[in-house]
């Protein structure tokens, strides 16, 4: 992955703008578009009225100034934040994230606090939703690189910043999501169960329990089944059923619980199948019945009780199960 570092740097020779006009301004080489030409209360209320009309660019512009010209003025702080705005509205969320943790570093007297965060969350559920960074952050490269990673640090900035609130809720969801997309099945659930116990009656906890389930479920299917997690997605149905017993969503659950019972009878069903193959009878006589037995209602007891007519024809398949037990 060495080459892959390199990257910002070729595209930094190829495509930096080398024909901008430079000039020196407190003794710091600048853009001559970003040199102040009024005063910094002027300046400010550019900015504002260029963000209440929603020119973007122009927010850019009179923000750069700002914190270039001004670093000891009060609105130097606030223009990191209506920096980071511009560019989430201009779809840069990777930009508008490091200027908002910029501007949040300042940690008192933040008017745009709680909007900030908000936005950063928001940021986080792009990136999860597929949105990628530019190449090694900077704004002029190609935005390539996946950013999954990138939400979940961002999610927890949230948690963290705003325990109690509703946003705290919102990312610990949408961080699980993330670590279940990445396979990570046991942190993912950790996240969900956080979620319940911090927010039981949240408008999302309905469907932190179906998204447990399903979990499990994923988890099943990709990694060899276990009994236990059968056992913790059905203790989690029961608990569902507990706390929301009318919500609509629990037959989802029950949906995602029998699907889950269907993986494992296939799993036993495959097992009996290599036993009769390979001229153990008895063995394979064992795994149908515990299907039938276990996971009655699944397509797998069907075809296990068919086999086990044809395997003990003298007998009905709960008999053989008894008789092989």
């Amino acid at each position: 992955m060495a080459w892959l570092k390199k990257i910002p740097y070729i595209f930094v020779l190829c495509a930096a703008p080398l024909s901008a006009a430079y000039t020196v301004a407190n003794g710091k080489m600048v853009k001559s578009d970003e040199v102040a030409t009024l005063s910094v209360q002027e300046h400010y209320s550019l900015l504002l009225e260029a963000s209440q009309k929603e020119d973007w660019k122009e927010t850019i512009h009179q923000a750069t100034i700002l914190i270039k010209n001004f670093p000891g003025s009060p609105f130097h702080q606030e223009a990191f934040y209506f920096l980071g705005s511009a560019y989430f509205h201009l779809q840069e969320y990777d930009i508008a994230n490091q200027h908002l943790s910029q501007y949040l570093r300042k940690q008192t007297a933040l008017q745009h606090f709680r909007d900030a965060i908000e936005m950063k969350f928001q940021i986080a559920e792009r990136f999860r939703e597929g949105s990628k960074k530019h190449i090694g952050g900077y704004e002029f490269l190609p935005k390539w690189i996946p950013a999954k990673d990138e939400a979940i640090k961002i999610y927890e900035e949230v948690i963290t910043a705003l325990p109690n609130d509703d946003l705290a809720a919102k990312a610990l969801f949408g961080k699980s999501m993330v670590l279940r997309e990445d396979d990570e099945f046991t942190s993912s659930i950790e996240n969900f169960q956080t979620l319940l116990r911090r927010f039981p009656r949240h408008v999302l906890a309905p469907d932190t329990y179906v998204e447990i389930v399903r979990t499990y479920l994923i988890q099943s299917q990709k990694t060899y089944p276990d009994s236990d997690h059968l056992d913790l997605a059905n203790l989690n149905l029961k608990k569902f059923r507990q706390d929301f017993p009318t919500d609509e969503r629990i037959e989802t659950a029950e949906n995602i619980v029998a699907e889950m019972q269907e993986v494992f009878a296939k799993s036993f069903y495959e097992i009996a199948q290599f036993y009769e193959r390979t001229n153990k009878p008895h063995a394979s006589i064992l795994y149908y019945s515990k299907i039938v037995k276990s996971f009655p209602n699944s397509r797998s007891a069907e075809r296990s009780k068919e086999r086990l007519k044809v395997l003990r024809p003298e007998s009905s398949p709960e008999q053989a199960h008894v008789q092989a037990s």
